[in-house]
């Protein structure tokens, strides 16, 4: 695949979004984060080190209740003007690259947007109808996560 240098899907030097979904989702990007399944870093852990070391550093596993897409291991969590959307990333050598839209929904539906702490902070957003998405942030992306939850709490 050649790519040309003003392809929107990637990023440019100097840019402030690394993934930008805009032309994807037909709305200008606010904000974005890679996020994880729940429970995926604790996942990794115990693949690593054993269930013991896992068990320790990220505590005893708790029954999933949220009503999160499936997405596979990784995904951008998007937040336009008017929906929040999670798009599938596909890995390629160096960097990940925007893949498919898996669910839309209204920014209107956002009840509230917590970030926890730890490792792999979770991400917890809840909607009006009492259902919610949890997923995992790395911790590289941290940051990003802080201005998706500012956006949809309404800060």
């Amino acid at each position: 695949m050649i790519v040309s240098p003003r392809d929107d899907r990637f990023a440019r030097k100097g840019d402030d979004v690394a993934l930008d979904a805009s032309q994807m989702l037909g709305s200008p990007q606010l904000a974005g984060v890679k996020v994880n399944p729940r429970g995926m870093a604790k996942r990794v852990a115990r693949n690593v080190s054993g269930g013991l070391p896992a068990r320790l550093a990220y505590g005893t596993s708790s029954p999933v209740t949220s009503e999160t897409p499936h997405f596979g291991r990784l995904a951008y969590l998007v937040v336009t003007e008017s929906e929040l959307a999670l798009v599938t990333l596909k890995s390629g050598i160096v960097r990940v690259f925007l893949n498919e839209v898996v669910q839309r929904v209204p920014r209107t539906t956002v009840h509230s947007a917590e970030l926890g702490g730890g490792v792999a902070p979770p991400l917890t957003i809840n909607f009006a109808d009492g259902g919610s998405w949890q997923v995992e942030v790395p911790r590289p992306s941290k940051r990003y996560a802080t201005t998706v939850v500012s956006l949809l709490n309404g800060s």
